[in-house]
């Protein structure tokens, strides 16, 4: 249960610091100048939009949740996992900024969907995953005295 509490927070942390910083970002016009004075005004543009921050305020907080769901899920199921998040975005992207959305990529988002969930359901579980590639003398220290009498530790 942790485990998807920790994926559907990232998923949304990440989500909605895209959908802010897209949203912040919008009203800026291209960026054309890449000289030192064009890079000093994008920057400037960028600390004094509010939704930006915002957005990357949502992107520290998906980065720390994206921490604790690796104490508590394999990296083969918690990054793939967060994979939700263009499925959130696209959602976001329809619903808040107003964008059409072509049929073609919600087949898409369904796939993703789909690829997400049997990604997720057919993992290991963290402590399976730890165990088959402990080190030997971790798994030595796990077993029995008998087992550890007779086993190689390594230092």
């Amino acid at each position: 249960m942790l485990k998807w509490a920790l994926i559907l927070f990232t998923v949304f942390a990440s989500s909605g610091g895209d959908i802010l910083c897209a949203r912040g970002m919008a009203s800026g016009g291209e960026l054309s100048d890449f000289g030192p004075s064009g890079l000093g005004r994008a920057v400037r543009y960028i600390v004094t939009r509010r939704m930006v921050i915002l957005g990357g305020l949502c992107y520290a907080l998906a980065f720390f949740s994206l921490l604790g769901l690796l104490r508590v899920a394999a990296l083969s199921v918690a990054v793939p996992a967060t994979a939700l998040s263009f499925v959130v975005d696209t959602i976001g992207a329809r619903y808040v900024l107003r964008e059409h959305i072509p049929w073609k990529r919600w087949a898409g988002v369904a796939c993703v969907t789909v690829g997400v969930i049997l990604t997720v359901r057919s993992g290991p579980s963290l402590s399976m995953a730890r165990t088959q590639h402990a080190p030997v003398h971790a798994v030595a220290a796990r077993g029995h005295a008998s087992d550890r009498a007779a086993s190689v530790v390594l230092p």
